[in-house]
């Protein structure tokens, strides 16, 4: 618990800056980056060690985060006029592409299933990442809650189950996870809402409804923790404890970011359907 607390710290030191420029493209480099490296943990998790898949699936991952500011970021190599979605689309039939390659020119070096795998797995960091993005570009610094609410989340389910904890949630896939954990994450994350919403207002004097904050808050922690027991469930599966080690104590980029992930994507999906089905609301 020491490693992880002092961990934790350290990274929320170097985090806060970058977060604090995320209208720059220092953030997008950043996110790019650790989509990089979740995919390559991702890519090894399924059994893919061969460093010409694994890096290429890095490079995809990455090239599809820059691409939600691609054209802000390289307008003169993007035009304006270029559909984002477009080039998201051609990265990857790119990346598809050179896997289905592969299985024809290294067949016998690499397992055709390893590879389509591979492809399906770190399509996941790739679009996450992407995601965030996205969302900061729509939501301005409300996408700071998809933060609060996977990490205030993390932080009350372990305690609210070292203390309260009896039943458990799933035993087959996680163990430790029990129902007094679940409902203390979901306590957190109304928490974390609450003071976030309280900071805003007094900060900018924000108009916020508190009940409406406090009500997201439920349905992202649960969206959250599902995204938790998703990324539990593939290394179950795969047979590993860990996607990585570059965090001591939490495990590599996705075991830190797998509910930030999953919920980033969901969140963008909600924007997009907001945005479609409500115009004005988003």
């Amino acid at each position: 618990m020491k490693t992880r607390i002092i961990t934790a710290i350290v990274c929320l030191i170097i985090f806060l800056p970058v977060l604090y420029l995320s209208g720059t493209s220092v953030f997008v480099v950043a996110m790019g980056i650790l989509a990089a490296v979740s995919g390559w943990e991702m890519a090894s998790c399924v059994g893919e060690k061969k460093w010409f898949v694994r890096l290429p699936a890095a490079a995809f991952c990455f090239l599809v985060t820059l691409c939600a500011r691609i054209k802000d970021m390289l307008p003169r190599l993007v035009p304006q006029t270029a559909h984002v979605y477009t080039l998201v689309f051609i990265l990857c039939a790119l990346y598809l592409f050179y896997i289905l390659c592969l299985g024809v020119f290294a067949f016998g070096k690499v397992s055709s299933v390893s590879l389509l795998s591979t492809a399906a797995a770190t399509m996941f960091p790739a679009f996450a990442f992407y995601s965030f993005v996205k969302v900061r570009d729509y939501a301005s610094y409300d996408y700071l809650l998809i933060l609060i609410a996977a990490w205030m989340t993390d932080t009350f389910a372990i305690f609210g189950g070292k203390l309260f904890g009896k039943k458990k949630l799933c035993p087959n896939l996680s163990p430790k996870k029990t129902v007094a954990g679940m409902i203390s994450g979901v306590v957190g994350a109304m928490v974390g809402f609450l003071i976030y919403s309280v900071v805003v207002d007094v900060a900018f004097g924000s108009d916020v409804n508190y009940l409406l904050r406090v009500a997201i808050a439920i349905p992202a922690s649960l969206i959250s923790q599902v995204g938790d027991l998703a990324a539990s469930a593939l290394k179950r599966d795969c047979g590993v404890k860990d996607y990585g080690s570059i965090f001591p104590g939490h495990g590599g980029v996705t075991d830190r970011f797998d509910s930030v992930m999953f919920l980033s994507v969901a969140t963008l999906l909600f924007v997009f359907a907001a945005r479609y089905f409500v115009p004005g609301l988003v």
